[in-house]
């Protein structure tokens, strides 16, 4: 009796890598965006002001309604811990749609944009992030009405935690 010959056999290593290649691929055709992207590619050695102009162009930042928690000093600039909070609504019609944030003295003052829904409840965000030298740390807020609120705080970088 002859055996019907049915391919080569499907093995657990040609299983995961097959799946591997069509997650990529996945992946790569948008499928799943990340949450935390940057909106804008960065230009290398941009400052703050022309990064703000290029993002929001001539809209005015409400210096209101966002608060910035970060460390007077931070002793580790490679992890600067920071929570962004808003007390303006989360409601279907008036929402937080994204939150930028900034490090002014970074090569790349861009950090990242965050974006919301009104499923998020609440407009807030916590995260670390790489600081290169004493700067200000601002946030921008932008609703889905197109309105933008701001805030910025001072954060000292030092080296080694001697606060020199």
């Amino acid at each position: 009796m002859e055996q019907e010959d049915k391919g080569p056999a499907l093995t657990r290593r040609t299983f995961i890598k097959s799946a591997g290649v069509a997650g990529a691929m996945f992946l790569a055709a948008g499928a799943f965006p990340p949450l935390v992207r940057p909106a804008l590619a960065a230009v290398k050695g941009e400052n703050i002001n022309e990064v703000l102009k290029r993002q929001f162009g001539n809209r005015k930042v409400s210096m209101s309604h966002v608060t910035i928690n970060a460390p007077i000093i931070a002793e580790n600039g490679a992890v600067v811990p920071l929570t962004i909070t808003s007390d303006l609504p989360m409601n279907n019609n008036d929402y937080v749609k994204k939150i930028n944030v900034y490090a002014d003295g970074n090569p790349e003052p861009y950090i990242a944009g965050i974006e919301l829904t009104p499923a998020n409840g609440k407009a807030m965000f916590a995260m670390r992030i790489k600081m290169r030298k004493t700067s200000n740390v601002r946030a921008i807020l932008e609703t889905s009405r197109g309105q933008l609120y701001g805030a910025i705080k001072p954060v000292k970088v030092t080296i080694g935690g001697c606060g020199g």
